[in-house]
């Protein structure tokens, strides 16, 4: 291929400066024919302005010179010449390409002589950079898409090798198809050109070998590819991000209403366990469950159908025929016309989520020991089983099972014979009960039952009994055989209530009603219970306002010394002076109060009266006097109530010795270790302890040995039967037992001089009753003891 003259005259010379081949623009520019320059040296053409015969053409080799071109007319034209080693070319090893520049004025127009070509205008309008490389790697044309990619004048681009316009990393690839083109006669690649100034363009270069007259050099066009680089690696991140992704895609293809798999992710051979090559070309439908999320399919299809985006939750089947919860995504994929081509579905697998969900919603409505119902639920069945009743003119009923004495199974026998009693019964209570009726357990030992669509009332009553004794039935846990008891209240819907909170109470008055009976029995509501259980609600409202308001007060009841007849004390009895009432009975509220908790701030006011007393008549020099209190459980088992009754005794001045703490027989025998520890604290602390109501307990010789108490109080039913009965013989034993542990004995509730007379003959240490003094108020006692009023001897 011939191309005619160039810009830039090119001689081509072997280690000795010899000619060996030249271009067309070397004979123009010096005005040589091709016999003048045949077999010349180079030095007979230009003249070096360093003293061409002392320096080598190797030495010259990779570096800028100046000189003069000896033209044929005898001029001498500046110019700069470049001397290359001829590098790639393998078969002529030791040659040299010379470019020659004009200089100082005297090139002509760039591109001057270029536009005499033909193609000239077709080159510099090229979309793309144009080149010629000669064999020593540096440019002999080019256009000006080149010089602005690399950010250089048309000066400076001739004494550049190419392999200088790419990163260092680059530059090998770079010579190597250089040398292909050479050899082969054409090559291609992608690479970066980097500009003077650090502007970076990716190109695809396409170059081809000629030859300029005797001059072989390639030439080639670079295509600037870095929009497509830029694509093209944002399809490579979402390919990876598809790819990588832990939710499942799959991509479609449209083929008419069909829509065929054409690429799924690992992701989703991981979760449906079908691999590409299994299912490519097959509908998805086929992963769906036949007859199940019918609506949620035909919602799916429609949205197709219209080429919109949809989203839905379905169950799909896995390879393995196992079950998956699949939360889907599908939107469509438009060509550049606007036309859907594709589909792309976005599978995440939810199923752990669903599992969770349900286990979740399991325990919000369920209780974890015995998987009953809690109160939540029995709520919400309750409702729609009113709700059916009130409908449908049915009957329903509502029991609330209360097990007796389970803080004594769990005691004696510990807490996980307890859970294995709760879950035998909640397995007895559902034995004996309908699928669509409800067990719940509500409470440590409380469990409700919901019973629908009854004939009658004599049937709920039916139902309830043989239930009763179903949980009555021995349990035998760790070799223990445990019987639970269990008083149960039921109410009737709609007759006792038409709404849940109703009912609810109408249950849970009965069910208290049949614990006051002597439990492990069953009570239907009535009218009659639900004034009862009104007014049990006003008192304990009352009761709370009557702490606060100073309505309580204290009686005291004198102890009398039987030997001496002396009062030398007096226990402290709490009464309730109500506004409206008048006088309330401790028999009535005290229960209400440890029922709900009040009997801690009333103990605590009951408490402080008392030592008020003691200082009172400790100013009136009375100092060996005893006061007694008696000690509810809750305030027994209070932290730190012993450094809180000495701060009450400090307060008041009052010796510890003066204060006794009265605690029954059974409070210590409930939780025995617990007692010993509460009452050696308060030892510690120098009040004085006794039981009360010794004899109706169940204490054993041993714990009560152990007890730091100073008396024991014989119960007044040990007397009410006069001497001569059997209980005199109970009272007898209790006082010489009482003695022989080195305590004293008092005996209340003593209303005759015949039992005065059988206490004194048996050596009973103390009285008090009615016989000497009812309970005084606080200036009546001090009034007696100040005159020293005394029992006859």
């Amino acid at each position: 291929m011939n191309l005619s003259p160039l810009p830039l005259a090119v001689f081509v010379v072997d280690v000795n400066g010899s000619i060996t081949s030249w271009n067309r623009a070397c004979e123009k520019l010096a005005g040589y024919t091709a016999s003048d320059i045949r077999h010349a040296t180079l030095d007979r053409i230009i003249a070096f302005d360093d003293a061409a015969g002392t320096v080598t053409m190797a030495a010259r080799a990779d570096a800028e010179s100046t000189g003069h071109l000896l033209c044929a007319n005898g001029q001498h034209l500046p110019i700069r010449v470049t001397v290359a080693p001829q590098s790639y070319d393998g078969d002529q090893s030791g040659t040299y390409s010379v470019i020659v520049i004009p200089r100082n004025g005297h090139s002509p127009p760039r591109y001057s002589l270029i536009q005499d070509l033909p193609v000239a205008d077709i080159i510099e309008g090229l979309p793309c950079v144009f080149y010629v490389i000669d064999q020593s790697g540096h440019l002999l044309l080019w256009n000006h898409q080149l010089e602005e990619a690399l950010e250089m004048s048309s000066e400076e681009l001739p004494t550049s090798n190419v392999k200088f316009f790419f990163d260092e990393k680059e530059r090998p690839l770079i010579v190597q198809k250089i040398m292909d083109a050479f050899d082969h006669g054409s090559s291609s690649h992608e690479a970066e050109m980097v500009g003077k100034h650090g502007k970076r363009t990716t190109f695809l270069f396409q170059c081809a070998r000629t030859s300029l007259g005797s001059l072989p050099c390639i030439f080639g066009t670079g295509i600037d590819i870095e929009a497509r680089k830029r694509s093209e690696q944002g399809m490579r991140v979402r390919e990876r991000a598809i790819f990588s992704s832990v939710n499942a895609i799959v991509i479609t293809c449209c083929e008419g209403r069909e829509n065929k798999i054409e690429y799924v992710n690992p992701a989703f051979e991981q979760i449906t366990g079908y691999t590409l090559a299994e299912i490519k070309g097959r509908n998805p439908r086929f992963m769906r469950i036949e007859g199940c999320d019918v609506q949620e399919h035909q919602r799916v299809r429609e949205a197709l159908e219209r080429q919109e985006s949809v989203r839905s939750v379905l169950r799909n089947k896995r390879k393995n025929g196992e079950l998956f919860w699949n939360d889907l995504r599908i939107d469509p994929v438009s060509n550049i016309d606007g036309e859907v081509t594709h589909f792309v579905a976005v599978i995440n697998d939810i199923t752990e989520a669903r599992h969770y969900e349900r286990r979740l919603h399991h325990l919000a409505h369920h209780d974890p020991l015995t998987g009953l119902a809690n109160r939540t639920l029995l709520q919400d069945q309750l409702k729609l089983a009113i709700d059916h009743a009130l409908a449908n003119g049915v009957l329903g009923a509502l029991a609330f099972l209360d097990l007796d004495n389970f803080k004594h199974i769990n005691d004696n026998f510990g807490h996980e014979a307890g859970d294995v009693v709760l879950q035998e019964i909640a397995s007895r209570l559902k034995a004996n009960m309908r699928e669509h009726d409800t067990v719940a357990r509500v409470g440590g030992d409380e469990f409700v039952l919901v019973i629908k669509d009854q004939p009658s009332a004599g049937h709920v009553a039916d139902l309830v009994e043989r239930i009763r004794r179903s949980v009555r039935a021995p349990i035998e846990v760790g070799g223990h055989e445990i019987v639970p008891g269990t008083s149960i209240g039921v109410a009737l819907f709609p007759l006792d209530g038409d709404n849940v909170d109703r009912i609810m109470r109408a249950a849970d008055a009965a069910m208290y009603h049949a614990k006051s009976l002597g439990k492990n029995n069953c009570q239907f509501y009535s009218m009659e219970l639900n004034q009862a259980v009104h007014q049990h609600l006003l008192l304990e409202a009352s009761l709370s306002r009557a702490i606060r308001n100073d309505e309580m007060m204290l009686g005291y009841q004198p102890k009398v010394d039987l030997r001496s007849g002396k009062v030398v004390g007096a226990e402290a009895l709490v009464r309730w002076r109500h506004p409206e009432q008048g006088m309330i009975s401790p028999d009535d509220f005290i229960p209400v109060a440890e029922e709900t908790g009040l009997i801690v701030p009333l103990g605590e006011w009951v408490i402080a009266e008392a030592c008020g007393a003691l200082k009172a008549l400790k100013a009136l020099g009375i100092d060996d006097f005893v006061i007694s209190v008696n000690l509810s459980p809750r305030q027994l088992r209070q932290r730190q109530f012993a450094h809180h009754l000495a701060e009450v005794l400090k307060r008041h001045q009052v010796d510890p010795c003066m204060l006794e703490l009265e605690v029954t027989e059974s409070q210590l025998m409930d939780r025995p270790a617990e007692a010993m520890e509460a009452l050696a604290e308060l030892k510690a602390l120098g009040v004085r302890l006794s039981i009360d109501d010794f004899g109706t307990g169940y204490s054993s010789l041993s714990h009560l040995q152990k007890f730091p108490v100073d008396f024991i109080k014989i119960d007044r039913s040990f007397l009410g039967g006069g001497v001569h009965d059997g209980h005199a013989v109970i009272t007898r034993a209790i006082i010489a037992l009482g003695h022989s542990l080195k305590m004293k004995v008092i005996a209340e509730g003593v209303e005759t001089k015949e039992q005065l007379a059988f206490l004194r003959t048996h050596n009973c240490d103390q009285m008090q009753g009615y016989y000497f003094s009812a309970a005084l108020s606080q200036e009546k006692l001090q009034e007696m003891v100040c005159n020293d009023d005394r029992l006859p001897t």
